[in-house]
């Protein structure tokens, strides 16, 4: 059973910001979707700390407004920081590393329990497929 870490941080070097890689992910990476958020995730050879980079984005063309944008960005970070241990943990083990791409694809804004719980699913099938289930 997974347990939670004493702290639920997600600093700069857990995020993803070069061109170059997210690029990359949005070229090659694989995607599992749970509406309203879709996961961008490539799986990275030889790379070292931390294991799991992320990136959050809501696309303009569905939120004109950068208030409305950065309100849904926001609720997916808090998302992802208090639950990637789900990820993490099985990662950690196998020696893997991914980038990650959270991308809000509905055109509504959502509360943050929808988004937090769609997440969740979307890092656990990620889980069980780095596992090999």
């Amino acid at each position: 059973m997974l347990t939670t870490p004493r702290r639920q941080t997600l600093r700069k070097t857990e995020r993803l910001y070069e061109k170059k890689a997210i690029d990359t992910l949005f070229a090659e990476g694989e995607s599992i979707t749970q509406s309203p958020v879709r996961l961008l995730w490539k799986r990275n050879e030889g790379e070292s700390k931390p294991s799991v980079k992320a990136a959050f984005t809501v696309p303009r063309k569905n939120f004109k407004k950068a208030v409305d944008r950065n309100l849904l960005k926001r609720r997916m970070r808090e998302a992802y920081r208090k639950n990637k241990y789900i990820l993490i943990g099985a990662v950690d083990s196998k020696l893997q590393h991914y980038h990650l791409m959270f991308v809000y694809i509905s055109r509504e804004k959502v509360l943050y329990k929808e988004i937090e719980t769609k997440i969740v699913l979307t890092l656990q099938r990620l889980a069980s497929k780095s596992s090999g289930k």
